[in-house]
């Protein structure tokens, strides 16, 4: 969490869904489905680990960047706040060896950036990318030898982000 998400006009992790529940209580529960431990990365969170940036402002990198040197593990499962159609059935495939691992794009075209299963081995060209003024995950995840896994399909709803209000007003929850 931590964008600007200018294009929401609000913080995306406050977002209420058309359930009540925020898009970060939402992603939390994803989490706490998916994995042992959940870190929240740019902000604090009540009962959440909580990493902030190291280098705020630089966006999605710097985030990631913070993750990978906190040594609270070796491997990490990266997805957005605001990504609240996401199942943990969804993310499964990615856990394969690999110390990038992420889906195929939409016919081919250029891969999904998130969800991204990513090494701690990494960090230090996390940290080279972003010295050398990067800050899209596109752009770092061509820096590594990545492992793409063929995104399943019909799934494309459920790896989407909502980053608009007409995004958010046509997201239907199951």
């Amino acid at each position: 969490m931590g964008g600007r998400s200018s294009r929401m006009g609000t913080p995306k992790h406050n977002v209420v869904l058309q359930n009540g529940k925020t898009m970060m209580d939402v992603m939390l529960q994803f989490a706490r489905a998916t994995a042992k431990k959940t870190v929240v990365v740019g902000g604090d969170i009540d009962k959440q680990i909580s990493i902030h940036d190291h280098r705020p402002g630089l966006g999605p990198v710097a985030g990631i960047e913070a993750l990978l040197t906190s040594n609270l593990d070796t491997r990490y499962l990266i997805v957005g706040c605001d990504m609240p159609l996401l199942r943990a059935d969804t993310v499964q495939p990615l856990f394969v060896d690999g110390d990038a691992v992420f889906y195929s794009g939409k016919e081919n075209d250029i891969p999904s950036s998130l969800p991204l299963v990513i090494s701690s081995n990494c960090a230090a060209s996390c940290s080279s990318y972003l010295n050398n003024g990067g800050r899209s995950i596109h752009g770092f995840l061509h820096e590594l030898t990545c492992t793409i896994v063929q995104r399943p399909v019909g799934v494309e709803q459920r790896l989407s982000s909502i980053n608009t209000r007409e995004q958010l007003d046509n997201c239907t929850l199951e």
